[in-house]
């Protein structure tokens, strides 16, 4: 959805002018007046009865649950209540209408993926991959006040206090509330301007997607020195690097940015085509509904459903990983374009019966 200069201009003036809650429930009415006019929807506006309520009790509008980490272990995310969720999502439109991130920073933007963060890596004989420890939690409520106040946004500090508390939990960012995502990028514009700069010192390039931190180059840098500094920079801006996590690839070896190999080209690992494969293959040959029930008895022990509790039909799964292969290894790809034909023609015929 496109908003005019007039528009944003408009909402701009009312979070920099905003003091109180009525201000912020007014702020937020706008945007959704703007977006049933856009979209011809007919979202209800917030009563300011309810904000207020929500606000004095905001810790209490939350649910915890556990998804699996890749390398192993639990992560916990804590997400808010539908309500909380639809004030969060439009603060989460303001911030994004007014700031726009660094071009290193790829995590949860418009027209910015792992894709395109991986991307700048490609053909790199050397990869230094580092991970930052617990991103989300180590962002507090103080950090979140004071950045609101600064440029781009400039909010007054009572309404930067306001708009913290609601994307906060227990002081700290929530790793599931739909403001989460810009908000690291926003605290986060001092950490990837000093990698930036230490990246260019170093003949390096650097990305950064959400707490997935990533240098590359063609001549051997990354001594110790050179990690020593990058600690330094990353202390000093209130993070922390998992030191477990933090390892150089060499071009000899398959090197991966944010779960996409980068050796020669963008690629994914042989487990991701080999499921495609066999998805594809189980629907063809036992017949839509038996296929089906074998994806259903074991997709429960994947991340989306235990993040939402809810089992997709076979196709829209598929669908998916056939569009993300051909993300990344293009939409001119022979596999691709083999695996996108096969599911065209199983819909096809599903669709006729």
């Amino acid at each position: 959805m496109d908003f005019t200069q007039n528009e944003i201009s408009e909402i701009r003036s009312k979070l920099q002018q905003g003091q109180t809650i009525d201000d912020l429930v007014d702020l937020l009415n706008l945007v959704i007046k703007f977006q049933n006019q856009k979209d011809k929807t007919d979202y209800k506006l917030f009563p300011n009865k309810k904000v207020r309520y929500y606000y004095a009790k905001i810790n209490q509008r939350y649910v915890n649950f556990e998804i699996p980490k890749k390398t192993g272990g639990k992560r916990t995310i804590t997400a808010p209540d539908r309500f909380l969720k639809k004030i969060q999502r439009r603060i989460d439109l303001i911030i994004r209408l007014l700031f726009v991130s660094k071009p290193c920073a790829h995590g949860f933007l418009a027209n910015r993926s792992i894709v395109s963060n991986a991307k700048v890596h490609v053909g790199k004989k050397f990869v230094l991959n580092v991970d930052l420890k617990d991103f989300f939690p180590s962002v507090h409520f103080g950090r979140i006040r004071a950045v609101l106040q600064l440029h781009p946004l400039r909010l007054k500090p009572e309404f930067a206090h306001l708009v913290a508390n609601f994307c906060c939990f227990d002081s700290k960012l929530p790793q599931g509330a739909p403001t989460s995502p810009i908000i690291t990028n926003l605290v986060s514009q001092n950490l990837d301007y000093k990698l930036v700069k230490l990246a260019t010192e170093n003949f390096c390039f650097y990305t950064r997607y959400a707490d997935d931190i990533t240098f590359s180059c063609d001549k051997s840098r990354f001594d110790d020195e050179f990690l020593k500094t990058l600690d330094e920079i990353v202390k000093s801006e209130g993070f922390a690097i998992n030191e477990k996590k933090t390892r150089v690839q060499k071009k000899v070896i398959r090197q991966e940015v944010t779960g996409v190999t980068v050796n020669e080209k963008l690629n994914l690992q042989q487990d991701y085509i080999r499921n495609v494969r066999a998805m594809l293959h189980n629907w063809e040959k036992y017949g839509y509904e038996n296929a089906n029930a074998t994806f259903a008895k074991y997709y429960p022990k994947e991340k989306g459903f235990l993040r939402n509790k809810v089992i997709p039909p076979l196709e829209s799964v598929i669908s998916g990983k056939v569009m993300f292969l051909g993300m990344v290894r293009g939409k001119d790809d022979s596999m691709y374009l083999k695996y996108n034909n096969q599911l065209k023609r199983l819909m096809e015929l599903k669709s006729k019966k």
